[in-house]
């Protein structure tokens, strides 16, 4: 595993230089087989980063909106 994130975490910091190291770890709790893939197909990968960082902003946006949520509370 370490082998394939050190393989994957370039090809990723070009795509996402900000959030290679989360993006990376996301990739890497897939398949192994799937993980290959990724190294070898660039627009299989462009995809799958594409979609992880889908999912971190609609996480962030989530936190965001209970974080504004929960300041309301405190503010009552």
């Amino acid at each position: 595993m370490v082998m394939l994130g050190e393989q994957l975490y370039p090809l990723v910091e070009r795509l996402e230089p900000e959030h290679v190291a989360k993006v990376t770890g996301m990739l890497l709790e897939m398949d192994q087989t799937e993980v290959l893939h990724l190294i070898e197909s660039p627009d299989a990968l462009k995809k799958k980063v594409a979609e992880a960082m889908q999912v971190l902003q609609e996480v962030g946006a989530a936190s965001s909106v209970g974080d504004q949520l929960g300041s309301l509370a405190l503010n009552e």
